[in-house]
């Protein structure tokens, strides 16, 4: 009876270990395309404009945003330094809505969007 029920168990669990997300634990989108999941990030398929809207699907009252440039390897750029968008009561912004006030320039850049107590992380090109 032990052993059956463990099968279940174990049965029950394998569908959700084959779909659960790393990289892409709740939906994110730029510029109206919604992040593709991936390994070991999710991906914004084509570029976007340096005003997108981002839409986080989230029931947090703070959701974080750090944007790291990075390179054709998705390695960070040395020196560069991160931008920071917090949303606050709020699902949606423009990434151009950064704390320190800074446009991001043309280029590719990861998002490490923080809510709910998860982390999804983005792949993203400005144009």
């Amino acid at each position: 009876m032990k052993r059956l029920l463990l099968f279940f168990v174990v049965l029950a669990a394998f569908p959700y270990a084959l779909f659960a997300s790393d990289s892409l634990p709740f939906p994110v989108s730029v510029g109206g395309q919604a992040a593709k999941d991936g390994t070991p990030f999710a991906k914004i398929e084509n570029p976007v404009a340096a005003d997108a809207e981002l839409a986080v699907e989230s029931k947090s009252d703070m959701i974080i945003v750090n944007v790291n440039r990075v390179n054709a390897k998705n390695e960070p750029v040395p020196g560069s330094t991160p931008a920071v968008i917090l949303l606050q009561g709020k699902t949606k912004t423009n990434i151009d809505k950064t704390m320190d006030g800074k446009k991001l320039a043309a280029g590719n850049y990861v998002m490490s969007v923080v809510s709910e107590g998860k982390t999804a992380s983005i792949l993203f090109t400005i144009k």
